[in-house]
């Protein structure tokens, strides 16, 4: 367990990196736990951080990493950083070590680094979750013992990847690095789409259309319409059969059938994963479906989730059949409708990846992302080595 503040005289460590000072009687404290060695009641302060997180982040939350770290993730290095204070946690952030050595070295427990996108077929937000109340310290505190735990692993660098650059935050992150005397690094600057409510503005979702794609995407609808045989319906499911006629519909495309596809249906793994996450927000309420189909049978389905005042489409899935038609678009235009109509939601992020010009064409706003990397002093230089000192790109850690 570390202590991240002890009052204003906190001083340093013994290698000179500067230590937090906190105003508070009592130091924060984080804890680096297995997922295994979470307690009911670890769990629970996570869950209660997550719902006071002043950036939402539902693949941050207990109930959806906890089911990907079961189903997903194979590390046996993965571990949860745990910050609290007056026994509540107010910071929460996964660590798991990644192999940057490629077996010729003879060693293999070479480290390279700690990432914090663990799980990252689950984990389309990587931005740590901090409650109102531990605010910056809460923040530093986590980073402090992450760092700690890199140099016990003799890891050189703490990547967090696919965090929103333009929120709370990324600024309590760089405020954060810069007092402990850590040298933080953004890479891979790229956008999603995104649609932020306009209050009295009419069908506002739209601006970001230009004249030409909105002619073609009438001509498609007419033309889905002339297909069907008549116009499409949107229905709103929270029962547990969309879940199954997602995993189908995800399944009966080409990601269900080329090698390269990501179809969750074709492993066991993802299929459990997906069963057990939108079983569980489905039942608080927090989860749907929006399902636009033609009789009872689903043609477009985006799996939509709630997260304090966010809205994230999780994972699409369209007939490939009538993909001419352009199905994804119109239950995209129509999940946007629902978004300001239905909801009380104050954005709505689309959970793209990176280049996915489609939704950025369909879209108004957007949201910066980014790949954060610390570089931690004394550490291994296996993966520090191959980055440029400024900018640059990240390899994608799939296998961390």
């Amino acid at each position: 367990m570390g202590r991240c503040g002890a009052g204003a005289g906190a001083g340093a460590d013994a290698d000179g990196t500067p230590r937090r000072a906190h105003c508070y009687d009592e130091p924060m404290r984080a804890r680096v736990v297995v997922p295994k060695g979470l307690t009911e009641a670890d769990v629970a302060g996570w869950a209660a951080c997550a719902a006071a997180a002043i950036e939402p982040n539902p693949c941050m939350e207990p109930g959806w990493l906890l089911p990907a770290l079961d189903h997903l993730d194979a590390s046996p290095t993965t571990r949860v950083v745990l910050v609290e204070h007056d026994g509540a946690v107010v910071a929460c952030v996964p660590i798991a070590e990644f192999a940057a050595d490629d077996g010729t070295s003879g060693d293999p427990g070479a480290r390279g680094a700690l990432v914090t996108r663990v799980a990252p077929v689950a984990v389309t937000l990587g931005t740590p979750l901090v409650s109102a109340a531990g605010g910056r310290d809460a923040l530093a505190c986590a980073v402090e013992e992450i760092r700690r735990e890199a140099e016990r692993r003799a890891s050189s660098l703490i990547i967090m990847e696919w965090v929103a650059n333009d929120g709370p935050v990324a600024r309590l992150l760089d405020e954060a690095a810069a007092e402990d005397g850590l040298r933080l690094v953004e890479f891979d600057h790229w956008e999603r789409g995104m649609l932020r409510r306009r209050d009295g503005e009419e069908e506002y979702w739209l601006r970001g259309i230009g004249k030409n794609r909105r002619r073609t995407i009438r001509q498609h609808g007419q033309r889905l319409r002339d297909a069907l045989g008549g116009h499409p319906t949107v229905r709103i499911r929270t029962d547990g059969g969309a879940t199954e006629a997602f995993l189908r519909l995800e399944a009966s495309g080409w990601k269900g059938h080329q090698p390269e596809g990501l179809a969750f249906a074709r492993q066991a793994a993802t299929t459990e994963f997906f069963r057990t996450v939108t079983a569980r927000y489905l039942d608080d309420g927090r989860g749907w479906f929006l399902s636009l189909e033609a009789g009872d049978a689903p043609i477009a389905m985006i799996f939509c989730v709630r997260s304090g005042e966010g809205l994230f489409a999780y994972r699409t899935a369209y007939d490939e059949g009538l993909a001419r038609y352009g199905p994804g678009v119109a239950a995209f235009l129509a999940a946007m409708e629902y978004f300001d109509r239905d909801t009380d939601a104050r954005w709505f992020d689309t959970c793209s990846a990176p280049g996915n010009g489609h939704l950025l064409g369909l879209f108004p706003d957007r949201r910066t992302m980014a790949t954060v990397m610390i570089r931690v002093p004394g550490g291994r230089r296996s993966v520090a080595a191959d980055l440029p000192a400024t900018t640059g790109a990240v390899p994608q850690l799939e296998g961390a």
